[in-house]
């Protein structure tokens, strides 16, 4: 349905204070690019995301938490044969500003940062320079140089959708045989009265948007048939990891050990403490085996008491998983709505709508936590975390020096 001129009026956000040039620029956009009907569809799934927030508060009202079940890598025994039955799905998609800012504020000339993403930037050294993600890729290819990858960048026309497949073309996929690229879907950003926000400048003029979230790479893969054709490939599993992160050799092979056995499988780390400005999302079961992952305003008192047998507290979410192949292919993901973010300097801070791929893990019918180390992988989230994740992957125990310069 095409938009009536009342409609943009009362659903763009201070419409009536551009000028008649951009006004006419605004509604071309609309009838070009967002159908009315399209619109209505977003802020409904944005009050639903908003409603399932406040289930998510309640949901622990009334029942008992318990310690999930759970396996310490440790006690995994590592068999190469395990990652067969895999594809390995890999989050790409961060514009990674805040790193932006941090390593300008280090000295990174504009130069030092031509296309920049946040998987891609290169960990300096004397002699080689390599990101996260080309890290991870080349630890897989060895692993199996067969097994199918999927990487999910930002939408179409971010930075992520534009430089990654280039430099992945440029240098044969770091020795991956069977990957493929996909970007994100996107939503608008609206205010909490449902207008949408303009950014205009003298040559663009774009709504503020942003990428389905932590579940929007997952919600890619039910699109399409790549489940299905996966699946008639003999692919079982699916493997969530972040390409911003960078693992040691060992900790795949042991995550695709410990997710044969269950059709939901969350990675997280045994907390010594657990203190309430803790911000990572906890792991706990409800009524039994239900297991949930948890935000921090959702916890109770309760939540911070409860320990296993050897004096832990409940572990903490990495944000990575497996899944059945089956389990994705059966579920609707509900809308999630994130607590309230920046649009625009000067308007009200609002919710981002997409999916969490925390919730996920609520579907599985046996699910389970597998428990590493946080010394077997670095994530980078600014300037600091560079140096960082060069001693991790250059020397030690977890070097992956070999991989990296073969």
């Amino acid at each position: 349905m095409s938009w009536t001129t009342e409609q943009i009026e009362k659903s763009v956000f201070n419409f009536e204070k551009f000028d008649k040039k951009t006004q006419k620029k605004i509604i071309e956009f609309l009838q070009e690019n967002i159908s009315f009907d399209d619109y209505l569809k977003q802020t409904e799934k944005k009050k639903k995301a908003i409603a399932n927030t406040q289930n998510a508060k309640n949901i622990l009202l009334g029942t008992q938490q318990k310690y999930p079940r759970h396996s310490d890598f440790s006690q995994i025994s590592l068999n190469l044969q395990d990652i067969k039955n895999y594809a390995i799905l890999i989050t790409a998609g961060g514009e990674g500003e805040r790193l932006r800012i941090s390593l300008k504020e280090k000295g990174y000339s504009d130069d030092d940062l031509k296309d920049f993403t946040k998987a891609t930037f290169p960990i300096p050294n004397t002699d080689y320079k390599f990101g996260a993600l080309e890290v991870n890729l080349k630890m897989l290819a060895e692993l199996n140089p067969e097994i199918p990858v999927i990487v999910t960048t930002g939408p179409v026309g971010s930075d992520t959708e534009k430089i990654i497949p280039r430099i992945l073309r440029k240098n044969a996929n770091f020795g991956v045989k069977n990957i493929e690229i996909i970007a994100q879907n996107e939503r608008l950003h609206l205010t909490n009265e449902n207008k949408i926000v303009f950014e205009i400048d003298e040559e663009n003029i774009k709504p503020i948007t942003n990428p389905d979230e932590t579940g929007g790479p997952i919600a890619k893969l039910k699109d399409g048939d790549i489940l299905e054709n996966l699946e008639k490939s003999g692919i079982k599993k699916i493997m969530i990891l972040q390409g911003t992160a960078v693992y040691s050799e060992k900790i795949i092979p042991i995550i695709a050990a410990a997710g044969q056995n269950y059709d939901g499988l969350g990675i997280g780390i045994l907390r010594n403490e657990f203190i309430e400005s803790d911000p990572y999302g906890t792991f706990v079961s409800i009524n039994d085996y239900n297991l949930r992952i948890i935000e921090k305003e959702v916890r109770t008192p309760q939540t911070y008491a409860i320990k296993n047998e050897n004096g832990k507290f409940l572990p903490c979410n990495t944000g990575f998983y497996v899944f059945d192949v089956e389990l994705l292919k059966k579920i609707e993901m509900p809308d999630y709505a994130t607590p309230p973010k920046i649009i625009l300097e000067g308007i009200e801070k609002s919710p981002k709508i997409g999916y969490a791929a925390t919730d996920i893990i609520a579907f599985a019918k046996k699910p389970a936590v597998l428990t590493i180390s946080d010394d077997d992988f670095r994530v980078i989230k600014n300037a600091e975390d560079i140096d960082v994740l060069w001693k991790f992957c250059g020397c030690g125990e977890n070097s992956l020096k070999r991989i990296l310069f073969s």
